[in-house]
Formats: structure tokens, sequence, C-alpha cells
């Protein structure tokens, strides 16, 4: 029911995003720089506030419950993404992306849930299998925004985007069963202001682990690293391409596409690995992976390499996310598994925010191809960092 409920919010979460720069031209913004900080700014607006909230959210739903903390986030999208339809101005879908950032967040409470009741030996295949909900829902999502906005209008996309998302709501209320920690509803009625403080406490007391904190780190590196290098690619593919400038977009979209193509199928298998090998050695051979695919990519001298690399490091890379969240399964208890799962995934989304912002200024200062060798020496990093700070009790594998 959960991997339901994330496939059909993430269609119509990446029913909208794409789209935004085209809706701006609806609002009144010119075409030029104003328009293209603008589309910056709206699309990292959300992910950013919710890499901070992230943690807050998953250690109250700790105490709470966490199901209560999937429909917050659902029905969060319903009411600002609903009310993006009615916006008259650039700065008012900004509060509402702001305000979608602050409340919502819905994978990580629901890979929490079907954690707790998960097996220790099947942690990792779980997590992987609820990734790929979002990469299917972000796959199809687009299409589905393209295809009734050029039909219907922006505004419509934006309505659509909230329907599914009730959808999910209702799914979600009906169908999902969870035991909540006793005296949790109560706590928010009569005592906030001390429940607010329970979780905070028990946020500091997750970040005083050292191993927990080194998988964040690590994690950090390998998506910071990979993230770098994706808004120059159009523009090292035309250097690849020389005279020949034209397709350069669709050979783009191709080579995106390979690389997300490979993530979605290998996911599930990284998932069944790392329940086997321990996530230990899961992250490190991933890590190392990307590192070799991409220190490949800044010396190819064809689209075809480029192709051909960018698939495998899809291939490899994808196993970094199920091993980030089964290490963090591992270093906390049942009872701080939100607030874990949450660092867990504020560290994946905010180095993908901050990777994008950084890979341009830093192409502009060292070329294009050095862009990918930076990229793979953040992911040697994190490999150093798995295999001489976690313990030797992480490479422990099922039997």
């Amino acid at each position: 029911m959960l991997w339901a409920s994330n496939f059909i919010t993430a269609i119509g979460m990446m029913g909208f995003i794409p789209l935004i720069p085209l809706f701006l031209v609806d609002l009144g913004v010119p075409e030029g720089p104003g328009q293209r900080i603008w589309s910056g700014v709206l699309t990292a607006a959300a992910p950013l506030l919710a890499a901070f909230m992230g943690p807050f959210w998953g250690s109250l739903g700790d105490r709470i419950g966490r199901k209560p903390m999937i429909l917050r986030a659902n029905l969060a999208i319903v009411v600002f993404v609903g009310a993006m339809a009615f916006v008259t101005t650039p700065w008012q879908l900004l509060a509402l992306r702001l305000g979608q950032g602050v409340f919502s967040g819905y994978v990580a409470p629901a890979m929490t849930l079907v954690s707790v009741a998960t097996p220790v030996d099947r942690q990792a295949r779980v997590v992987a299998w609820l990734q790929t909900a979002i990469l299917c829902g972000a796959s199809l999502g687009p299409l589905l925004g393209g295809w009734i906005s050029d039909g219907q209008g922006m505004r419509t996309v934006f309505l659509v985007s909230a329907g599914l998302s009730a959808g999910a709501s209702l799914l979600v209320a009906l169908a999902v069963r969870e035991e909540r920690p006793e005296g949790g509803a109560m706590t928010v009625l009569t005592g906030p202001i001390r429940l607010i403080r329970d979780v905070l406490a028990d946020l500091r007391g997750l970040l005083a682990s050292k191993a927990l904190a080194q998988v964040l780190i690590g994690v950090f590196a390998v998506r910071f690293g990979s993230s770098m290098v994706e808004p120059i690619l159009a523009l090292y593919v035309m250097k690849l391409q020389g005279a020949a400038v034209g397709g350069v977009g669709l050979t783009t979209g191709l080579i995106f596409a390979g690389h997300a193509l490979a993530t979605l199928i290998v996911t599930p298998l990284w998932g069944r690995l790392g329940d086997r090998l321990g996530y230990r050695r899961t992250f490190t051979i991933c890590a190392g992976g990307g590192a070799l695919c991409f220190l490949g990519q800044a010396f190819v001298t064809s689209i075809t390499a480029l192709f051909v690399l960018r698939f495998l490091s899809g291939a490899m890379l994808a196993g970094v996310v199920p091993a980030a969240f089964a290490a963090a399964s591992r270093h906390s208890s049942e009872s701080r598994r939100g607030g874990a799962y949450g660092f867990t995934f504020s560290s994946v989304i905010l180095a993908r925010a901050l990777g994008l912002m950084a890979g341009g200024w830093l192409a502009a200062w060292s070329g294009l191809a050095p862009l990918f060798l930076i990229a793979a020496a953040f992911m040697v990093l994190a490999l150093l960092m798995a295999r001489s700070r976690l313990g030797p009790a992480d490479e422990v594998a099922t039997p």
C-alpha cells in the first residue's frame, strides 16, 4: 500500500516541477536571466526546506506515529500544490513552494513505517523497493504533466497533482495499519512545547552517534558529486559532438534517460545484495564503481562512450541510498528510527540541491571535463570514510 501511495504521489509531484519555467511565462515573467533565476529558486525552495525539516518530522513520528506523518505530508501537498493553481505572481508561487517544503516530505516516514515492521535481514531490499516507487512515479509524472499542460493548461496540472496526493492520502488512511506509541496523540494536544523539546533532544542524541554521522557524510559526498555534473551535461555533449551541434537536446535527454533507467532497473538488485553483503561492503562497492565511471567520463571522446559510462554510473550509484538507509537502521533504535531516516533523507536531497547549484560555479572555474574528476574525488572520499570509520560489525552479512 505504501509503495502504491509513494508511486501516486511521485507522479503528481513530478507532473508540475519540470514545467515551472513554462508557468512563469503565464505569470508574466519575461524570457531572460530573470526567468532562469526564478526557475532555479522555485525548483530548489521546497527540497531545501524539506531537507532541514525532515529530521524534525521523522523524530516527531517516532513519538506520535509514522502514519500521521505520511498523512501530514500528503495533505500538505494537497493544500499547497492545489493552491498553486490560483497564484498570480511568482512571489505567491514561492510562498507556496516554501510552505510545501516545510510541511511535506512523504518518503522518509513511509520508509520508517515499513522498516520497523521488517526483519533486520530485509532492510535494504525494502528501502530499495520503495525507492523504485519514487523512480517509476518520477518517470511517468513529466509525461502526464506535459500532456495535461498542453491540453488543459498548467493550472490544471497543479489541481491534478493535488488530487493524486489526496488519493494517496486516502489509500494510506484506509489501508495502512500501525501501532502508535501510547499517549502520542494526547501529548500533541496537552504538551506541544514539551513534545518539541523531547523531539529536539532525540535529534541531538542521534547526531551524537559517530557511526550515523559518518553514514550521513558518506551519502552526502556521493550524491553531491554525482549531482554536480548534471547542469553542464548538455554543454559536455555539445563539446563532444564538435561542429555537429544539431540534436544536442535529444542526445542529452537520452543520456539522462539511460542513467535513470539503469537506476530503476538495478535498485532492487542492490537491495537484495545489500542484505547479503552488509551495507558497508555494498556502499564501498557502489561508491568505488561510481568513482571509476565518473573518472572515465572525464576522458571520453565520443557520445557512445559517454552514454555507456552514464548508464553504468546509474547502475553503480543505485545501491548507495538503500545502503545508507540500512546503515541508519543499524545505528538507531526502533524508537529513534524516524529521526535517523529523516537525517538520511535530508542528507540525500540537500546534497542534490547543493550539488546542482555548485556544479555550474565549479565548471566555470575548472572546465567541463575536470568536473567529472572532482565528482569522482568526492566518491573516493566517501569510500575511504566507509572503509576506515565504520566498525567491523557493519561487515556482518546475512546468512
